[in-house]
């Protein structure tokens, strides 16, 4: 069995064929022509394969889906779990190569253990995919009008300042326009409407909450716990202790930045509106806790409880914990 290591990047994706112990490694471009060339490679070694790369969004994507087209057994893993597996192994150098080669050893620890079948990559459809590039696409639409209202309240220019009003009001009409089709793509699926229903029943997380979640998590089969979710996203405590020295709480903010800024506003308008969400940010504030690391639990819950919907394919019951 070759067990074959993949660290994507924007333009090129490094590769590392573990064989008895020994690597071959090679770099190849990020596109289909290098696809092909990979595939060509390969076969030079005929042996059965068993391909792995990280979650690393869409760069990865149509590497991962072209493999599986030409019916290669592909796992598509989640980093954390990839960068633990290399800490543990101690592993000092941090290069495409290095990457590479970590990620084949993590894939042969996978079937070593018999985990391997259970999570090979399965395409989700145009529809999830669609949601995941318009999801980015309103972020960065966001971000535009942010950068343009910025502008225009420095600006002293009367030309300048009609310019920028021109390009927010595009910006605004075309943040609309995604908005109106990824509520299309989402009733036109019923699998994905099902998830953006089970979500929205969390009070506090509205539909474009509920489309951030979607896009940025993935594939919900890809953690096991709800622990492993938090972490993922980055909303996982990381505590600083040495010796007698006071320790240091704070997030680990090692997540998706995008999916944590995501959940910012629905956890102000879940300790507000949500009973569950309301306790837990008064009993945590009731112990001294400043009001943002307070604020920052709620996220937490928010997703874990997330995790929990999608899951169980249960509707959020705020009776359940009672």
């Amino acid at each position: 069995m070759l067990y074959i290591g993949l660290d994507i990047s924007k333009n090129t994706f490094d590769v590392a064929v573990m064989i008895n112990g020994s690597y071959n490694h090679k770099q190849f471009s990020n596109n289909f022509k290098g696809f092909k060339s990979l595939l060509k490679w390969i076969k030079s070694f005929k042996s059965d394969t068993l391909f792995c790369m990280e979650a690393t969004g869409i760069y990865g994507l149509k590497l991962a889906k072209y493999l599986s087209k030409q019916d290669k057994k592909i796992i598509v893993a989640n980093p954390l779990k990839t960068n633990h597996f290399a800490k543990m192994e101690m592993s000092r150098n941090k290069t495409d190569k290095a990457d590479s080669m970590s990620i084949a050893r993590y894939c042969k620890h996978l079937d070593d253990n018999g985990k391997a079948e259970k999570i090979l990559f399965k395409p989700k459809g145009e529809a999830y995919e669609a949601l995941q590039f318009l999801n980015t696409r309103l972020e960065q639409l966001s971000k535009l009008i942010t950068q343009e209202q910025n502008r225009l309240g420095v600006s002293l220019n009367k030309v300048a300042r009609s310019s920028i009003k021109v390009v927010i009001r595009l910006l605004e009409k075309q943040i609309l326009s995604v908005r109106k089709e990824i509520q299309h793509i989402v009733k036109q699926d019923s699998k994905l409407q099902k998830q953006v229903n089970l979500l929205t029943s969390i009070g506090g997380i509205g539909e474009k909450t509920a489309w951030s979640i979607l896009a940025y998590i993935g594939d919900i089969s890809l953690f096991s716990n709800a622990k492993q979710v938090t972490s993922y996203v980055g909303l996982n405590p990381h505590i600083e202790q040495s010796g007698t020295s006071v320790d240091k709480s704070s997030l680990s903010k090692m997540g998706n930045k995008y999916l944590r800024k995501s959940l910012y506003m629905p956890a102000i308008a879940a300790k507000k509106h949500n009973p569950l969400m309301k306790d837990l940010y008064e009993r945590i504030l009731k112990k001294g806790t400043p009001k943002k690391v307070a604020l920052c639990a709620v996220m937490r819950k928010l997703m874990v409880l997330s995790y929990g919907v999608l899951k169980s394919g249960e509707v959020f019951d705020p009776c359940y914990q009672k």
